[in-house]
Formats: C-alpha cells, structure tokens, sequence
C-alpha cells in the first residue's frame, strides 16, 4: 500500500451507522417498524462499498485508465447485484412492506454511490500522479 493510505473501513461503516439510524427514524416516523430487509440491505450497501473500495483503490497508479475502468466497472457491479437483491428481497417481503423496502432501497443506493464517489475523488485528489 502507498504511503499515506487511507482505508476505507472506519469512514464506510460510520456512514453505515449514520445511514442506519436515518433509516430507523424515517422509518419510525412513518408508521413502519424496522424489520431484516432493511438490515439486509444496509448490510450489503456497507459490503460492497468496502470491497469496491478497497477493489478500486488498488488501480492507483501514474495511468488513471486502469482506475477508471475499475470505477465504472465497480457502477455497474453494484447496480446489477443490488437490483437481483432488491427483486428478491421485494417478491420475499410482505405487499405492505414492499413499498417502504423499495424507497429506502433506492435512497440508500443513492446515499452510499454518493459516499463512494466522493470518497474516491478525494483520494484522487490527494494522491500524487507520476
């Protein structure tokens, strides 16, 4: 590993935590009690963010195309897995719950491709390029 590298870990689950007890609160506050599929899926999002993360990161280097290729590589891995996820969790839950399930989803994918993306801009911006 470079010198000066930053692991992913502690910052992917203290958002995780935070994405969790955001959820808990919508969830609360809509009349919606938090059961596993919305632990399923907070569990996946902070998953695959650190494998991606730690994936991507590994492509560092004087050429940014290996990097790049990664990045969107890593977009579309998480897109398709977390949608075979979604449908599944969808056709296994309740038809009551299926509608907050798909919200927090959707919310939670948006919320943890934001974190990813600016974590990795971040240390694209602070690495020094050969």
């Amino acid at each position: 590993m470079a010198e000066g590298h930053r692991s992913p870990v502690v910052p992917v689950l203290l958002f995780s935590v935070v994405c969790t007890a955001a959820t808990w609160f919508v969830l609360r506050i809509t009349g919606h009690g938090f059961a596993w599929p919305f632990s399923v899926v907070l569990a996946w999002f902070t998953l695959i963010s650190l494998v991606l993360l730690s994936w991507q990161e590994r492509a560092w280097g004087a050429d940014a195309r290996p990097f790049i290729r990664r990045f969107m590589g890593g977009l579309v891995i998480k897109l398709i897995v977390s949608l075979a996820l979604l449908f599944l969790l969808i056709r296994l839950v309740p038809a009551t719950m299926a509608s907050a399930l798909a919200s927090a989803f959707a919310l939670l994918y948006l919320a943890f491709l934001g974190f990813n993306t600016a974590w990795l801009v971040g240390r694209m911006r602070s690495v020094p390029r050969g």
